[in-house]
């Protein structure tokens, strides 16, 4: 009975977190949300300064291919982190990748003024590819570090038939958990600096994450059953 609960909560959140998305979409397509849009997007330019433009610049360029695809690699090829983590999170980057090349088709989106770009980016705006890339990637991660932390390194539930511990987890609680922010802190911070270096609406963002929520739900009921 409890089982069958819990796994109509995680229909229900995977449903709720497309259902957003779709609302979202929604909004975008009908003109909805042009004046949210606009405002949070004037707010957010309004804090530019030299010192943040050579933060959030480079930052913003950190969930390219060329950072995202070594990090998959190198968690694939070291033994220690292919099963536990590597595997997880790319399938979790593919699922990504799917979704957000395949909506932007869709929804042909066009970015915010040009003029006011500071990085170069082309293609449709909606939804943030850079967004749902690094949620699903980060968090993924950092579900895999708790999980692998409170299970001491026992092998995913999705390998039950050819089991494949790691010893690549943190031994310690606290270092778990830090490492685990780290991760939410890098999502929330390139949902803001797709905003801020001019190349993304505000709800571009937010469709996204609503995405990556309902994608990590399936994906982390398939490799950790839970």
């Amino acid at each position: 009975m409890e089982k069958q609960t819990n796994n109509g909560k995680k229909i229900a959140a995977i449903l709720c977190g497309y259902a957003l998305f779709g609302l979202i979409a929604w909004a975008v397509t009908s003109g909805a949300s042009a004046g949210f849009d606009e405002a949070v997007r004037a707010f957010i330019l309004s804090l530019r300064t030299s010192v943040l433009n050579a933060f959030f610049v480079p930052f913003a360029y950190s969930g390219n291919w060329f950072v995202v695809v070594p990090i998959c690699l190198v968690l694939l090829i070291l033994p220690r982190t292919r099963w536990a983590y590597g595997i997880p999170v790319s399938a979790s980057v593919a699922v990504a990748q799917i979704f957000y090349n395949v909506l932007k088709r869709v929804f042909c989106r066009e970015r915010p003024d040009w003029a006011l770009h500071l990085v170069k980016e082309h293609g449709f705006s909606f939804p943030s590819g850079h967004s749902i890339t690094s949620c699903m990637l980060f968090a993924m991660l950092a579900i895999l570090i708790l999980y692998n932390h409170r299970r001491k390194g026992r092998s995913l539930p999705i390998y039950k038939n050819t089991p494949h511990p790691t010893k690549a987890y943190f031994r310690s609680r606290k270092a778990a958990f830090f490492c685990a922010w780290l991760c939410f802190l890098y999502i929330l911070l390139m949902g803001f600096a797709r905003v801020y270096v001019g190349v993304h609406w505000p709800t571009d963002v937010l469709a996204s994450w609503c995405l990556a929520v309902s994608n990590l739900t399936w994906l982390t009921w398939l490799f950790l059953k839970r």
